[in-house]
């Protein structure tokens, strides 16, 4: 049907029908020969060496992915190895600087008994010695008072 005859017809049903109806008629009618429309037979072929297109596509991208994302996978677990590494270095380094740290405490520790040990020796001697005087010079005033008291009696 031509697009002339497509008009007259829908002044037609304009004429004879209210105007949405006759929309509604055209609309059912196609705007072309039925031979020039498409149909899923003429689709068919091309749809499907399309999605065979795709699908290769999808199949390449998914191989191109899959690569890359086992050489990230490697990638990481080559660098959480040598975070391992890294970080047994540390503890190793950590572990001999507390071994380091003990021993110089245990020697501050000896250092600081020896010298706890003369101040010891020290106070000792000199109460020793201050209770030798005392007891000496208590020797003498007891010597002088019986003394006074054979001199006074």
């Amino acid at each position: 049907m031509s697009e002339e005859d497509r008009s007259r017809l829908y002044a037609w049903l304009r004429e004879q029908t209210d105007e949405p109806l006759a929309e509604y008629l055209m609309s059912c009618l196609p705007a072309a020969p039925l031979s020039d429309l498409l149909t899923k037979q003429h689709l068919e072929p091309v749809l499907s060496a399309k999605f065979s297109e795709f699908a290769l596509e999808l199949a390449g991208q998914r191989e191109a992915d899959g690569k890359e994302s086992s050489a990230q996978f490697a990638a990481l677990a080559a660098q959480r190895e040598a975070d391992g590494k890294a970080i047994s270095a540390q503890f190793a380094l950590l572990a001999a600087q507390r071994e380091a740290d003990r021993k110089e405490a245990a020697a501050q520790r000896e250092a600081d008994r020896e010298v706890a040990s003369k101040r010891h020796r020290l106070l000792v001697g000199a109460a020793i010695v201050l209770a030798v005087e005392i007891v000496a010079a208590e020797a003498g005033w007891l010597r002088w008072f019986t003394d006074l008291l054979a001199t006074a009696f």
